[in-house]
């Protein structure tokens, strides 16, 4: 049976040995974090993402850092972003095969830091500076880009398949993914101090990686089946007016 043919209700499934290794690694990069911070090493400094540091100083490693380790304040930070991975990185991990799904994780981890940038770019500009003010020496830190990007992946492959997610009911993949992003809206809209702009990196990530969107050939496929949706249309219409104007009494 077909990942997509199979039935992938959330929790039935273990996960595979890429997500057990990178769940493992998680816990043991934030545990050592924390070891580390009580010791006086500025780990926070150094190795969380603030796109000043980026940008003014060269911190380029910082978008290779920050998906490694979490908020130090609050251990939530991790459990969540671990949750999220096991309901639904794990049917992913199944269905693409252990080496695509490692990709997936850096190219999700890795986009949400570049719209992290891509917005802090923006917040030093009359466009965000009243809304981002401290945005640009903010610190970003976590896994959540790339455990958002498997949910909007998960999204992406099972779209029809249905699923039962606890108090929310039996609904549609979908539909679970399209609430998931409405509240994600809110957070960010929200002044909670949750790095939203790694969230959306992370489903951009996502869209981009499943759908091929990499790769220029996919692109002329959209405009070249656009082109031809439109030509259908103009068919369609010429046809219902030659239709309409058609004399079914005519003599014999």
């Amino acid at each position: 049976m077909s990942g997509r043919e199979a039935s992938f209700a959330l929790g039935t499934r273990r996960p595979g040995p890429m997500l057990t290794a990178i769940m493992i690694a998680n816990v043991v990069f934030y545990v050592l974090e924390l070891v580390l911070m009580r010791m006086g090493v500025p780990i926070e400094r150094w190795l969380f993402l603030r796109p000043a540091d980026v940008f003014e100083n060269g911190a380029v490693w910082q978008l290779l850092s920050y998906p490694l380790l979490h908020a130090p304040q609050d251990v939530m930070h991790l459990v969540f972003n671990l949750i999220t991975l096991y309901f639904f990185a794990a049917p992913l991990e199944r269905y693409w095969g252990p080496r695509r799904f490692l990709i997936g994780y850096g190219v999700f981890a890795l986009s949400g830091g570049l719209f992290t940038l891509l917005v802090a770019l923006l917040s030093v500009t009359p466009v965000l500076s009243w809304l981002l003010p401290q945005f640009w020496t903010g610190a970003h830190v976590g896994a959540s880009g790339a455990a958002v990007g498997y949910l909007i992946a998960f999204g992406l492959e099972f779209a029809e398949q249905e699923m039962n997610f606890f108090v929310l009911g039996r609904m549609k993949v979908k539909t679970f993914v399209l609430v998931m992003v409405a509240i994600e809206v809110l957070v960010a809209l929200s002044f909670s101090q949750t790095s939203s702009t790694s969230h959306f990196g992370g489903m951009l990530g996502a869209l981009i990686f499943v759908k091929g969107l990499w790769r220029p050939g996919r692109w002329l496929d959209i405009f070249r089946r656009g082109r031809l949706e439109r030509r259908k249309r103009e068919i369609e219409r010429e046809l219902r007016v030659i239709d309409g104007g058609k004399k079914d009494d005519l003599p014999n």
